[in-house]
């Protein structure tokens, strides 16, 4: 329903671009041992009209907000306004922020002070964070009210000195679908998609009475709280359509099961196990060719499907292998400083890939980058907030090849029913997939071999996406460079291996982003209800521009 609003808007105002919008929105809240919050909050913001940028906190209670100080990413610290004018012209908030006070809480203001994408980095304090209650101590608060500019995507993360428990109690509200959970000892709430205006950011969480030493309490137990927040997130009216719903459920629950059970059928394979009857054979020999040729999307569905591709993210990989060779990428290696001297390696996205679904990664990485220049950190990051777009897209890669290779004849589908496919393989499927097998022995065995196997530099180009595909790309390398120094020279070694962690870095957080939403059962399931969270502490504002 998202997309179609969006695409319905975008229609009718085709043509105009003068609209401000959020592009992301990072928080990092740590709670001292006297239930304060301190507050880092990051901005990435595309501007080309109005003064400021506001972050509205109503309904405090016995809370305050203080220590406010504003910075950007041109490096400029920005000065504080005594008496923040919210009608003030665009040069007289230049590099300056404020409090705004307002009849039912503060706002945080500071000045947009240049148009274009820049990133604002606000620290303050919340005094009073966390409540003591009866049974509890209470996390309740709008983190995020509701703007009418775009924001794309959020993350929060929420920690103290001592690890929370993964099986806390913390429920989200406002958006529909997004995640929260307790992951590694911090609470984190994060984005499926981007946020209507009409929805908001709350969390709420049980802490056991002892957690923090705050000096501040409510006269009532945890429940009062949970009840309050669950309360906007459901609907309670006696009509006659609420009978004919309660009618609904009922077949609901008769129907369901079965919809699963096709829907398992359909979906429910794990990867490479998507086609049946496939014949492996132990004792393959070596294989020195490629077996699909250049075809690298080929290569790694049947790779997955014997057993010679492990990850569905490696094909990640193997595509900056093919991109750095077309020149559509190059890499950047800065070196790092410090006490670790860490390096940093970059990817410099030049030119999108005219194959459809390589262009749909090449646009999430510039997505995620958003200057051409893609950092580790910045695409590991994405990759935890928006997950379920690189599943998705893997996932259409494979259907689609299984879709050629039925065309080829190389796989038969047979017992269509339902729309369920049944694939089934083939002894021309059968000697790809022992070519598969043979070729990731020879690269495994490689440095042992009695005799130098003659090598083509071009066939040498292709043996590194396929051995990135088969995970062991920096092995490869490290073997080919010391028996073939003449073709892996320095430099090309360097941009393998670099590629190589990148990748493996980069989409490091997918799978575990994925089973931590999906596994977390404690508060609300690890997914924020739509609506609710009324009462909260902070809510009822709104944040933007103006």
């Amino acid at each position: 329903m998202k997309k179609f609003i969006l695409i319905v808007v975008s229609f009718l105002f085709i043509g105009s671009v003068n609209a401000n919008s959020i592009n992301s929105i990072k928080m990092d809240i740590y709670i001292d041992s006297e239930g304060n919050a301190k507050v880092v909050e990051n901005w990435n913001y595309t501007s080309n009209k109005n003064t400021e940028i506001y972050h509205a906190y109503e309904s405090l209670g016995q809370s305050t907000i203080t220590d406010f100080k504003v910075s950007d990413s041109t490096g400029t610290n920005y000065t504080l306004e005594s008496s923040w004018d919210i009608d003030g012209s665009f040069n007289d908030k230049k590099y300056k922020y404020g409090y705004h006070k307002t009849s039912s809480g503060v706002e945080l203001c500071l000045g947009i002070s240049h148009y274009g994408t820049y990133t604002y980095n606000l620290t303050y304090t919340i005094n009073n964070f966390i409540y003591e209650l009866d049974d509890a101590q209470l996390l309740y608060w709008t983190l995020l009210p509701s703007t009418s500019e775009n924001l794309k995507s959020y993350y929060i993360r929420i920690h103290a000195d001592n690890p929370f428990s993964d099986d806390l109690p913390v429920w989200g509200f406002g958006v529909y679908g997004d995640y929260a959970y307790v992951s590694d000892g911090v609470i984190e709430l994060s984005s499926a998609d981007s946020v209507d205006s009409d929805e908001y950011v709350t969390v709420l969480a049980k802490f056991p009475k002892g957690t923090f030493n705050t000096s501040k309490s409510l006269n009532h137990d945890f429940s009062y709280y949970l009840d309050m927040a669950q309360e906007g997130s459901k609907t309670c009216k006696t009509s006659i359509w609420s009978i004919i719903f309660s009618v609904l459920s009922t077949l609901f629950w008769f129907i369901v099961p079965l919809f699963l059970f096709f829907l398992a059928l359909k979906y429910g394979k794990s990867f490479g196990n998507r086609i049946a009857k496939k014949k492996k054979d132990k004792n393959t020999p070596y294989f020195r060719d490629l077996p699909c040729g250049e075809d690298i999307k080929k290569a790694y569905l049947i790779g997955a499907e014997y057993g010679v591709v492990n990850k569905e993210t490696n094909l990640f990989g193997a595509f900056l292998l093919k991109w750095l060779k077309e020149d559509k990428v190059r890499v950047i290696k800065e070196e790092g400083s410090g006490l670790f001297k860490k390096d940093n390696v970059k990817i410099h996205l030049l030119e999108t890939p005219t194959d459809e679904e390589e262009a749909r990664l090449y646009n999430y990485l510039m997505i995620a980058s958003r200057d051409g220049v893609l950092e580790q950190r910045e695409f590991s990051l994405w990759c935890e907030n928006n997950y379920n777009k690189i599943y998705t897209l893997l996932t259409d890669i494979c259907d689609t090849q299984l879709d050629i290779l039925v065309k080829n004849g190389i796989v038969t589908e047979q017992g269509k029913f339902f729309s369920i496919n049944n694939y089934i393989a083939t002894p021309a499927l059968d000697e790809i997939g022992a070519r598969m097998i043979g070729l990731k022995k020879f690269f495994k065995e490689f440095g042992s071999l009695n005799e130098k196997e003659p090598i083509e530099v071009k066939l040498w180009n292709e043996y590194l996406i396929y051995a990135q595909l088969f995970g062991v790309a920096s092995e490869v390398a490290k073997q080919f460079k010391k028996l073939y120094p003449d073709i892996l020279v320095d430099n090309t070694y360097d941009d393998i291996v670099m590629i190589n962690t990148f990748s493996y870095r980069s989409v490091g957080n997918l799978s575990s982003a994925r089973s931590k939403a999906q596994s977390y059962s404690s508060g609300g399931g690890g997914f924020s209800s739509g609506g609710g969270g009324g009462g909260s502490f902070g809510g009822g504002g709104s944040m933007g521009s103006r």
